[in-house]
This record gives C-alpha cells, structure tokens and sequence, in this order.
C-alpha cells in the first residue's frame, strides 16, 4: 500500500542522520571544552584541517603565535616557531556538500583546558535507551532526529486508520441499503459491495497492525543521530544457570 510504502522510502533515506551535536552548544567540562567547529574547502580533509585550525585560533591570538594545524588520526596536532602546547581530540565528524566542488565539514572537538589535565570521558552515539515513546508511532523516530522517518510512520498510521473508519462506514451503509429493499437484484448488489468493503476494511486492519509493529520494532532497534554522551555507565542484564538454579545477572559499569 501506498503508505507502507512511504515509509519504506523513509526508512532508506534515514541512513546519514545528521547528528544532534552539530547544533550543540559549548559544553564547559571542568577540565575541558566540548565544542562545534566548522570550515568549507573544495575538499573533505581540507575542510577538515581548517576546522581544526579554528580551535587553536583563540591562543594564537593570545600569545601571538602563529601555529600550523594537522588532523591526524583523529587528534589534532600544532606546530610552530614559539612554545605553545594545545592538546584536543576529535570526537566526532560530519560532513555535507555544500555546492559544487565546495564541502564543509563540522567536527565535534574536546580541548583541554590545560596540557597536563586529562580529558573527561566523552562518547558519541547513536544508541538511544528504551522509551516509552517507542509505542506511539513515530514519536520515538523524531525523538531520534529522524524526523522523515518519523512524520512517515505517524503519516501511515493515520491513512491506516482512515482507511478503517471509511470502509467500515461504507460497509455499513451497504447493509443498511440491504435491509431497506425486497429486490432480490439490489440485495445481491448491495452484498457484493458490503462484502468487498469489508474485504477493504480488513487489509487496513492488517496494514495498520503491520505499520504499528514496525514502528516498534524500528523505534527498539533503528539507530538515530549521532549525541554527545557523558560518562560511561553501562548496564547488562543476562540469564545464568550453575547447573542447579536459573536467574538472571545484572551486572552495571561505571
């Protein structure tokens, strides 16, 4: 049907996410910064190093030095003629093509706010913990940053349903036609057309079932936009037998 349909198509160009930290403010961390650079170059790793540049931007206008940056292997490395030590990390990318021959790239970077401090423990994901939001289609999807996917899941579901109430009251108004002739002819018309409303009725039934666990099963396991996560707590919950009990073992990291 034409909604599933929409939604499939949405569900294939929820691939690339843009992610929720591009859009992020400073975070300042006690030891730390976490912030949002970008730069346009007509390549990906041009860009990549211009933005890289910006971060160090600020202390070469403080101690007037003039510093050359790379980007290696995620991490952001200066050289120059005078002292001057910047320590930061990449901890995450994306980039988008802004026009022709021309990209701009956005990366998420954690500067220190001293050499000899020690980063905090930041993580990017697109991992989202269980919600409640899951089984009310498409809440969970927006929630995500997949708004297309999301508008297409609550876009279906709402077709689905229409499509019940219209053909249930067509199916009905056909049996009362039934009901309100002798004519042997128009009964029999009216009944093929209840009959096939009905039939109507029954496949929205079943779309909109079909949609609805799809919305489940896609809010539970689909990943969404890529979020600044703090810290590194982690819980595991598993089954367990020593041969004479069952349980379970619950099992949490910070």
């Amino acid at each position: 049907m034409l909604a599933v349909a929409l939604v499939m198509c949405a569900t294939a160009s929820a691939q690339s996410v843009e992610p929720k930290w591009k859009s992020q403010g400073l975070m300042d961390l006690t030891y730390s910064y976490v912030e949002v650079v970008s730069a346009d170059a007509s390549t990906v790793s041009d860009a990549r190093d211009k933005a890289a540049q910006a971060i160090v931007q600020r202390r070469n206008l403080a101690v007037g030095a003039e510093m050359k940056v790379k980007v290696v292997d995620g991490k952001i490395t200066s050289s120059g003629d005078q002292k001057m030590i910047v320590t930061a990390r990449i901890l995450d990318e994306y980039a988008e093509e802004v026009g022709y021959n021309n990209w701009r790239v956005y990366l998420l970077v954690q500067t220190l706010k001293h050499p000899q401090y020690s980063f905090e423990n930041i993580t990017v994901t697109d991992q989202y913990p269980f919600s409640a939001r899951a089984f009310v289609p498409g809440m969970q999807q927006l929630y995500k940053g997949q708004k297309a996917k999301g508008i297409m899941f609550i876009a279906a579901e709402v077709a689905c349903v229409g499509g019940i109430v219209v053909s249930e009251g067509l199916r009905t108004s056909n049996i009362n036609l039934i009901n309100s002739t002798h004519n042997a002819q128009q009964r029999a018309q009216y009944t093929d057309k209840a009959n096939m409303w009905q039939n109507v009725r029954n496949g929205f039934i079943a779309a909109t079932a079909a949609v609805y666990v799809w919305n489940v099963v896609d809010a539970l396991a689909a990943k969404g936009a890529r979020y600044v996560k703090q810290g590194s707590a982690q819980f595991a919950l598993a089954p367990y037998t020593n041969g004479e009990t069952v349980g379970f073992a619950m099992n949490v990291k910070f």
